[in-house]
């Protein structure tokens, strides 16, 4: 069974979107790259039904996405719990 992810958008005025999407790459130290490569973009891109959706980043409160990948660039802080 292919693994599953989650991605929930949250954007400034309070409102949210949500999607499921399976794993993007297989090579694991690729996901630091697109991680970079994102944070230097206008917008989130999402290809869904058909259909691309652009959520400018100006608008985006924050990103949730899960599951942790399994390596990540190390300027991400690891082991946080929410107060």
């Amino acid at each position: 069974m292919q693994q599953k992810n989650n991605m929930t958008i949250h954007f400034m005025d309070g409102s949210t979107v949500s999607y499921d999407f399976p794993k993007q790459v297989d090579n694991n130290a690729a996901i630091a790259t697109r991680l970079s490569k994102l944070l230097e973009m206008q917008y989130v891109i999402v290809e869904s039904d058909g259909a691309l959706q652009f959520y400018p980043v100006n608008n985006i409160k924050s990103i949730q996405v899960y599951p942790l990948p399994e390596v990540f660039p190390d300027y991400i802080i690891r082991g946080a719990c929410m107060l």
